[in-house]
């Protein structure tokens, strides 16, 4: 189950709960129309229909002969003949074939599915990549309109003399870098937008919703739950199961093929003769078998098998410590930000009190100015900290969803 752990942070006078929804309701649009995704399901189902080709019998053979010179024989000529055969796999060998083309399948299957995760951490990064840029130009806009509150007041001050001009150029100056920084980051907003909607294969000038807040969440998952579920290491274990029923295949391809038929001669009737069973046709029923007796190509596709095998177990074993080092990375990641984001709730509560401090005294006292704005500085790169960091925490939290190998299904059971 998903708890709801310590921090909610509010980053603006907003608050909308249905961001997450909205969120899943991209992911959603993503697995449906997505072109890659749609490409590893169809590679899935075309594996898949290989299981219902390798459970039946090979197809009957028929054959047909005319004989241009009829052969005479005892009873008449033979004009031609009609044969149809049957060949049987030793028992077993359907089996394992439909269990080897199955194992594959599934194998494509977790491709699809680690293909999916991995496209649903890539809309969950750009949606907060989005989210961040709408978080900083909601702060850069609110220490705009703030800077420009100070510049009337200090005017005023300087026009009776109680202030020098440079009071009033630094407020200016402060003004116009705010407008140019709010300004870049207003063009970032396109490009990540385009990029948002191509994963989601739609037009890229279409609005994407964003919350307004971010509410931390995090699982009761741990390293064990990556070890059951993760797709890759799923794949390469089918992929194994695959290479087992390939080494009872040739094992069972030293074993014979038995095969059944019938065959039909027709015989014209000697003229000029009497003689018993004139002109009767030919029915010959037939037992055929396959000699294995070369053995050299088994040998070779079971070594082959096993040194796959070999292969794929530590290619297993080298993404299991893979998988492991990625998450004591993430833990690292979701600990570090959470303590980080305490820092930064702390010191801008202080610097708040400090500010209303500094604004009174120079409202009142004509304090130093310029460390009125060096404090207001301080205040936004907190603020801008504040949400890149928010970020990097929820960002982690979305790996550690990825590494663990939830569908959208379970997500979605979850939130309900």
């Amino acid at each position: 189950m998903r708890r709801i752990v310590s921090i909610i942070i509010f980053l603006s006078l907003g608050c909308s709960i249905h961001g997450q929804t909205t969120l899943n309701e991209y992911l959603e649009m993503a697995a449906r129309d997505n072109p890659n995704l749609k490409a590893k399901f169809n590679l899935y189902l075309a594996a898949l229909e290989k299981v219902n080709q390798q459970g039946v019998l090979p197809d009957p053979t028929l054959s047909f002969g005319y004989f241009i010179s009829p052969v005479e024989t005892r009873v008449g000529p033979q004009r031609f003949r009609l044969s149809v055969a049957q060949m049987f796999p030793w028992m077993g060998t359907l089996k394992a074939k439909e269990k080897a083309a199955a194992s594959f399948a599934k194998a494509k299957f977790e491709m699809f599915e680690e293909a999916r995760n991995e496209l649903f951490l890539q809309v969950k990064s750009k949606w907060l990549e989005l989210y961040e840029l709408q978080q900083e130009v909601q702060i850069m806009e609110e220490n705009l309109n703030i800077l420009k509150s100070y510049e009337p007041v200090t005017k005023t001050k300087y026009e009776a003399n109680l202030v020098s001009l440079a009071d009033l150029v630094r407020v200016q100056i402060s003004i116009d870098r705010a407008k140019t920084e709010l300004d870049l980051l207003r063009l970032k907003e396109k490009p990540l937008r385009h990029d948002f909607n191509t994963l989601l294969h739609r037009d890229g000038a279409t609005s994407v919703g964003i919350s307004d807040t971010l509410i931390f969440e995090t699982g009761d998952l741990d390293i064990e739950a990556v070890m059951v579920n993760q797709p890759k290491l799923k794949a390469i274990e089918s992929m194994i199961e695959m290479l087992e029923q390939e080494k009872v295949l040739a094992d069972l391809g030293r074993k014979p093929n038995i095969g059944i038929g019938l065959e039909y001669g027709f015989i014209d009737k000697r003229e000029g003769v009497s003689i018993s069973d004139n002109g009767k046709d030919i029915l010959v029923p037939q037992v055929n078998v396959s000699l294995p007796i070369f053995g050299k190509k088994n040998r070779s596709i079971k070594k082959e098998a096993d040194l796959k095998m070999k292969a794929k177990g530590f290619e297993l074993s080298a993404m299991k410590d893979e998988l492991r080092n990625n998450w004591t990375s993430i833990e690292y990641e979701i600990e570090s930000a959470r303590q980080t984001l305490a820092l930064y709730s702390a010191e801008i509560n202080k610097t708040d009190v400090l500010l209303s401090v500094l604004i009174s005294e120079y409202t009142n006292n004509n304090q130093d100015f310029e460390k009125l704005l060096e404090t207001q500085q301080r205040q936004l790169q907190l603020q801008l900290a504040q949400v890149r960091r928010s970020v990097d925490y929820q960002l982690a939290v979305y790996k550690q969803e990825y590494l663990t190998g939830y569908t959208l299904n379970e997500i979605q059971n979850e939130i309900k």
